[in-house]
């Protein structure tokens, strides 16, 4: 607080904080005073302040004042009662005058110095687009639009816009631009190009939201500033009174396909950046993207270290870079994708990198789910649930974390517990990110739980899509075994053996063998080994 109180006054503002009061005086007091008198009231949330009722009580004279301007140190949301109201995020904040939340705090605030809203002004010039080199992607969600006559409703789409701003900002990856800045669009026709430039921001939500009789139908659109391409879109219909009652269901799916869809955006246009210009933060996106988009390939699974050990090179105290590279060097293991005298290098580095991002994490939630994915994938299922946990309890709209804990809670044995998180994650984002997944992941929660009839359909889709991908062929191998159609069985095991020569059945066992029912482990190694002498070697027609 001392740093920000002085940036501030730097700035020509005249600025009291608690550490100016005298000692021997009644501090409740002074405050009381100083409050009355303040012009504007900065209340900085945090893990600590969010507990204290001292502040709580001050943030609530403020808002009753109409003087209330919140921010967030360490990127924790307000509590409930105060997110109508747009915290700036300071987390990654290191004391520069020029950085983005300190200048939106001055304007919110009035300082002069602060370029005014063009919108809001009506000065037609822009500012620079967002800086491409930046590792940190950008977006401004406007005010959604309402197709009513109802007063009422005016209120509650508000509120709606308000709550994506707060939950988009507990990604501390995404700078979310503020809601003073994005409402001197309201009830205003603009071309979202100009927005970008305006408001210096890479990415655009905008939307509505129409009452027909009985029914709401709230549509969203998230658009790539820079050229006005959509690059997502949706509507969601729900009962008039369920949205005027509780619209948390319709925050949360669309602020998680905006999470899904954002790690795709993101991904191609580091495509389309020349390689040579490649941030920490893009080589990241280009991993993550193709976990969604490809399967445990060998080839994929390589490109994607390399990409993260550049990005480490770039950045070495990246928190997110170690932590997604542990998990790829722990998937290599467990898909198989190793050879020999890789095994010792790919786990002692699975190690390192989960050590070194569990002391990096902080309050980095992204960073978090990738330990705690990586936890799965090491047979860490306690610690693991723990991390998601955690995660979750932050974000319940976090697909992605959703996905993972499905896994987590199907080697524990937990199957419905399984089923209702990967059920979860579709509802959430069932496109994009993880998405394509997603019929694999319940594929192996229902192989894991013995349903071996439901889990053959799910698993024969992913060998569809992702014909390489050698453990999907081995689960096709085993239940098309299990199911009596031996033709098949040996069909799957060819192509895993002509697409990956490298595996072997005691390498498959890594995963066979990371069960709960333990007999039921050893029945399925044993055919698994059979399936593989019967099945010969691959011939051209594989």
């Amino acid at each position: 607080m001392a740093v920000l109180a002085a940036a501030m006054e730097a700035q020509g503002l005249s600025v009291w904080w608690d550490s100016n009061i005298d000692g021997g005086v009644e501090f409740s007091r002074v405050i009381e005073r100083e409050l009355k008198e303040a012009k504007n009231v900065v209340v900085a949330w945090s893990e600590a302040s969010v507990d204290s009722h001292w502040v709580r009580d001050e943030a609530e004279y403020a808002r009753q004042a109409q003087k209330l301007l919140p921010i967030t140190l360490d990127g924790i949301p307000p509590p409930m009662g105060f997110r109508q109201i747009h915290a700036i995020d300071f987390s990654e904040w290191e004391g520069a005058e020029d950085a983005a939340p300190l200048q939106m705090l001055l304007h919110s605030l009035g300082d002069e110095k602060t370029p005014p809203s063009p919108v809001a002004s009506g000065i037609p010039a822009p500012a620079p687009l967002h800086d491409p080199r930046s590792k940190k992607p950008s977006i401004a969600v406007l005010p959604f639009a309402v197709m009513s006559a109802d007063p009422e409703m005016e209120f509650l789409v508000d509120g709606l816009t308000e709550d994506l701003i707060t939950a988009l900002s507990t990604n501390r990856h995404l700078a979310v631009a503020a809601r003073t800045s994005v409402f001197a669009y309201k009830d205003k026709s603009v071309d979202i190009r100009d927005v970008g430039r305006a408001l210096n921001v890479r990415y655009v939500v905008e939307g509505s939201v129409r009452a027909m009789g009985e029914r709401a139908r709230v549509s969203a659109q998230f658009i790539e500033a820079e050229s006005g391409a959509h690059i997502w879109a949706n509507k969601y219909d729900l009962e008039l009174k369920e949205f005027t009652a509780a619209p948390d269901e319709v925050v949360e799916k669309i602020t998680a396909s905006i999470g899904a869809q954002l790690i795709w955006a993101e991904a191609d246009r580091a495509e389309r950046t020349d390689e040579f210009d490649l941030g920490s933060w893009e080589l990241i996106q280009k991993a993550s993207a193709a976990i969604g988009r490809s399967a445990g390939s060998r080839a994929t699974m390589l490109e994607c270290v390399a990409q993260l050990n550049r990005a480490i090179e770039l950045e070495p105290d990246s928190g997110l870079a170690h932590a997604l590279l542990s998990w790829f060097y722990n998937a290599a293991i467990t898909n198989s994708v190793f050879v020999d005298d890789e095994f010792p290098t790919f786990l002692e580095n699975a190690k390192k990198h989960l050590r070194i991002a569990r002391d990096l994490v902080g309050n980095d939630y992204l960073c978090l789910m990738w330990i705690g994915a990586t936890e799965s994938y090491g047979g860490m299922n306690e610690q693991s649930l723990k991390t998601l946990r955690k995660v979750l309890d932050r974000n319940p709209a976090n697909a992605e974390a959703w996905f993972h804990i499905s896994q987590t809670y199907a080697f524990m044995g937990r199957y419905d517990e399984a089923r209702q998180a990967i059920t979860r994650a579709t509802e959430l984002a069932p496109e994009a990110g993880f998405g394509l997944q997603h019929g694999w992941y319940r594929g192996v929660v229902e192989y894991l739980a013995g349903n071996y009839e439901e889990a053959l359909p799910l698993v024969l889709n992913q060998v569809v899509n992702f014909p390489e991908y050698g453990i999907a062929n081995s689960c096709a191998a085993l239940l098309s075994a299990i199911a009596g159609d031996e033709e098949s069985a040996h069909k799957y095991m060819r192509r895993l053996k002509k697409h990956n020569p490298q595996m072997t059945v005691k390498r498959l066992a890594l995963l066979i063998l990371n069960q709960k029912d333990q007999e039921k482990a050893k029945r399925e190694h044993t055919l698994m080994q059979k399936i593989w002498d019967d099945a010969g070697e691959p011939g051209e027609s594989d």
